[in-house]
């Protein structure tokens, strides 16, 4: 990969790859607005103003990265967002998709385009289907659900009947600095650390259901699987991005609690419950493995590493 382009490159995942690629290829990200704090200290990027709703500047930010390999990251990543904005989520994230996969067919035929789906499109899994693998039935269970897996069976159409050479993954839940507090380990991670700094004047830490199991990666393991699969992913195939082990949610309350200077104090909030939830879904990731990725990170150390983030965070404000 001589020049890549990341859409979304200012999130969560976005900027962990982008710095994992800077010195590696000559990156190009498209940003919606100003604001690029996540990658404001990454040397060398070169940014695009784009809206991936809008087909004529998705068109124009193709033709002037001129990239031999793109990232979609950019969308609508919050399930529990999706439910009261199912409309807007299906817009965002299906739309965005067609709008690249046209722009690429006109200005760069021949990039490799990673299209990024979710775990999250396996929805209702049996026990007897665990670990899932790829080729199991999707049901899923959410607007954000639904929206990805459109998204992944356009990309599938965009390479079977236009020849797009698009590899599809599938990452199940990530976490690591950056990441939104409104997904499980940082909204943790976030209470714990203004629990700390006495932004919160009572020590009470708010969750859902922590008797699901999910199946978690650390971000940095995450993106290093992207950038194996856009050089040795097969068109058209779908990857998935997991640990294979299912961790409790109670297990990463543990381990950040494990780490708290205060004594904390947990509480249910009715507000974060799913009424739709498997209480256990993890991948398997054999297909991945075989191109010769494999985790790296502890759940231990990347939870550390989340906490310290917002301890960081708070302090400055």
């Amino acid at each position: 990969m001589r020049r890549v382009l990341i859409t979304g490159i200012t999130g969560f995942a976005g900027s962990h790859l982008a710095e994992r690629l800077t010195g590696r290829a000559e990156v190009w990200g498209t940003c919606i607005d100003d604001n690029i704090g996540n990658i404001s200290g990454v040397p060398g990027l070169k940014l695009v103003r784009c809206d991936l709703l809008d087909p004529g500047m998705v068109s124009a930010a193709v033709e002037q990265a001129r990239p031999d390999a793109i990232f979609h990251l950019a969308g609508q990543s919050v399930p529990l967002f999706s439910i009261g904005a199912p409309a807007e989520t299906l817009r965002i994230n299906i739309f965005s998709a067609l709008n690249l996969f046209e722009a690429a067919l006109e200005k760069a035929p021949d990039a490799v385009i990673l299209n990024i789906g979710s775990g999250d499109e396996y929805g209702e899994v049996r026990p007897d289907e665990l670990p899932v693998n790829e080729g199991a039935e999707l049901r899923p269970l959410n607007p954000y659900a639904v929206s990805k897996v459109a998204q992944d069976l356009l990309a599938f159409q965009y390479h079977r009947s236009r020849n797009l050479k698009v590899v599809r993954c599938r990452p199940f839940n990530h976490y690591g600095p950056r990441q939104s507090e409104h997904l499980v380990s940082s909204a943790f991670a976030r209470q714990i650390a203004e629990i700390e700094a006495g932004i919160r004047t009572e020590k009470v830490l708010k969750v859902g259901n922590l008797e699901a199991s999910k199946d978690f990666l650390y971000v940095k393991d995450v993106v290093a699987a992207y950038g194996l699969l856009a050089e040795k992913g097969e068109p058209g195939e779908v990857y998935n991005i997991s640990s294979g082990n299912p961790v409790k949610i109670r297990t990463i309350l543990d381990t950040l609690l494990s780490f708290s200077r205060e004594r904390v104090e947990v509480a249910t909030d009715p507000a974060r419950l799913r009424s739709k939830e498997p209480q256990a879904v993890y991948g398997n990731s054999a297909k991945l493995k075989a191109l010769g990725w494999a985790p790296e990170y502890s759940l231990h150390d990347g939870l550390k590493e989340l906490l310290n983030f917002w301890r960081e965070k708070v302090k400055r404000g």
